[in-house]
């Protein structure tokens, strides 16, 4: 059994307490989690071991070996709360430190807090000196929002690393704590207090900054990192986070890209500086300028995974799709000890071959994508695709198949399993699909909204309205919801006052949307304000100009005298969407050729 393995392992290990020759008269030490990254433990998975524990001299009974076993065997079924608390249990009868660590790291397993924070204060007090237990609590007292008892031991150990100069470790180590407290406000209070001996270090200053940012002073922290960079103007962290900042003030981009240019005229070589350079030349639109920096960092190391992909993503962004190609097939042929994630680069290769139609090899590329937070997006794609070659059968069985730890993924599946049969014209089969998960689901906003639409398209208008009054119910800001309801009373010229005053409180929630937009064009058409109509459609139009908003738009300038306007609306819209079906019916209504 791996439980008893995993004891023996431990008591194997074990050394005797001082004076004894036996080491079995003593409790077992824990076995070790294996590492998961959470904030309260980081100092504890990455700080060396301190001094010997002093460890009781305790006898080995069978109840406390029972009580071992058990523990062990329950956290491996998952009960890992109940392991804590017999843990922790133990640990207060024996005052042994290593029964309070494994209680600390289970409850930590469990994500629990509450639970972790009294096992390590046990484990703290049993273990004064050890590293690892003072770190672990701090962590904890800082991630509970108790920083007035973390502040002794974080000043002790700041005087400690001041003597062994080891400064820039112990800053970044608080920066790290403190930019997780629920209380930021206190955090940045706190490590003003910390830092005050330290105005002349530049790791003070950037642990400073990034608190401060952390408590949403953007000032304060770019003020705190510029004067960081001041103190070491070599320092490339330094200027990467005064950058950062600094395009959050009013200085804005344009002050973040004059920073780093006159840091990169010092350090030509600091390739990440150049790299969040080149990141700020492209979000502000310069993409040439931009693709000159990913190119000269790219020269300084050819086989950086982040700056390959940057420059695939800049050349997709640029309508360079086959640049973006070439890109990420060198990224995905890099060495294999080049570290990186090749997941993303999978998801985008299968974007871009889905794009320029080449439906199989996208298929292909999702297939590639393992776990992680790429899966569902690469195999909700995996699975319409192959709906529309066809393959709708194996596309539900790849849906169902699956298994997803939340009820949010499985409604992902579900959403997308009734998009395969609807695009396969299988309207009635996905609108089952969705009235049984919401069966399952009653009031999964999502489910509700993609329910109304099946059934509208069923025309079974009783069960659409019922189904999007639930959601409104549920999410009175959910402007979807009102404009779908909206739009469809619009679209069948019934209750248009109804109609109007849906849209408008859709418009009120988000005044942006073009489809909401289009939504009220469409509603001031039926109700013959055409000028209001052109109006809303027009604007609709500019924000995203798809056919279906040019098939509006172009019906009501018809309407209103304005025939050439609407034929070149038509025409635009046809030549980038050809064989859109509401562009294609509206044509055709009008006799106009395609």
């Amino acid at each position: 059994m791996a439980a008893v393995a995993l004891l023996a392992s431990a008591c194997a290990s074990t050394p005797a307490p001082a004076g004894s020759g036996d080491a079995s008269t003593t409790a077992p030490a824990p076995a070790q989690v294996q590492a998961q990254e959470r904030p309260a433990t980081e100092a504890a998975a990455h700080a060396a071991a301190g001094p010997a524990e002093a460890l009781p001299q305790v006898e080995l009974t069978p109840q406390l070996m029972f009580q071992l076993l058990a523990s062990e065997i329950a956290a491996q079924r998952g009960e890992v709360g109940s392991a804590a608390a017999t843990y922790l249990s133990m640990a207060r009868q024996t005052r042994d430190p290593r029964l309070a660590r494994r209680a600390t790291e289970l409850a930590l397993v469990e994500r629990s807090l509450d639970h972790a924070l009294p096992a390590a204060e046990l484990w703290h007090e049993l273990s004064p000196n050890s590293p690892i237990a003072t770190q672990t609590v701090e962590s904890l007292w800082i991630s509970t929002g108790r920083l007035d008892e973390a502040e002794p031991l974080l000043r002790a150990r700041l005087a400690k690393a001041r003597a062994d100069h080891r400064l820039t470790e112990a800053y970044a180590q608080l920066q790290r704590a403190l930019v997780r407290s629920p209380d930021r406000k206190a955090a940045l209070s706190l490590i003003e207090r910390l830092a005050a001996p330290d105005q002349g270090v530049a790791a003070a200053r950037l642990a400073l900054a990034a608190v401060a940012h952390a408590a949403d002073d953007t000032g304060r922290a770019a003020a705190e990192a510029e004067a960081a960079l001041k103190l070491e103007p070599k320092n490339e962290d330094a200027a990467v986070a005064a950058a950062r900042y600094v395009a959050q003030t009013p200085r804005g981009g344009a002050g973040a890209i004059a920073l780093l240019e006159s840091f990169l005229v010092r350090e030509p070589k600091a390739i990440e500086a150049r790299f969040s350079l080149a990141r700020l030349l492209a979000a502000d639109g310069r993409s040439d300028d931009a693709r000159t920096q990913f190119e000269t960092a790219l020269k300084q190391e050819p086989d950086s995974p982040g700056i390959l992909f940057s420059l695939a993503q800049l050349a997709w962004q640029t309508k360079q799709p086959k640049v973006a190609e070439d890109y990420l097939r060198r990224y995905l042929a890099l060495p294999a000890q080049v570290q990186r994630d090749n997941d993303p680069a999978y998801l985008f290769m299968g974007q871009l071959a889905e794009e320029a139609g080449r439906t199989a090899e996208a298929v292909d590329w999702y297939a590639r994508v393992r776990r992680g937070e790429q899966f569902l997006p690469a195999l909700t794609r995996r699975a319409v695709l192959l709906g529309k070659l066809g393959r709708v059968d194996e596309a539900r069985d790849l849906l169902r198949s699956t298994s997803v730890g939340s009820v949010r993924e499985r409604v992902q599946l579900t959403a997308a399993e009734a998009q395969v049969l609807r695009e396969a014209g299988r309207d009635a089969e996905a609108f089952d699909v969705l009235a049984q998960a919401l069966e399952r689901n009653p009031e999964n906003p999502d489910l509700l909204y993609d329910h109304a639409m099946a059934a509208e398209r069923l025309g079974k208008l009783d069960t659409m309205e019922k189904s999007l009054r639930k959601l409104i119910a549920l999410r009175p800001d959910n402007a979807h919801a009102y404009n779908a309801l909206g739009y469809t009373f619009a679209e069948r010229n019934i209750r248009l006052d109804e109609a109007q005053a849906l849209i408008e409180k859709a418009l009120a929630l988000a005044p942006n949307d073009a489809h909401i937009i289009d939504s009220m064009g469409w509603v001031l058409f039926r109700r013959g304000q055409l000028a209001g109509a052109v109006e809303q459609l027009q604007k609709a139009y500019r924000l995203r100009p798809e056919a279906e908003i040019a098939a509006h738009l172009g019906e009501a300038l018809w309407k209103s005298g304005r025939t050439d306007e609407a034929r070149r609306v038509w025409r635009e819209a046809s030549a980038r969407e050809p064989g859109n079906k509401v562009l294609s019916e509206t044509l055709a209504r009008f006799k106009i050729a395609q």
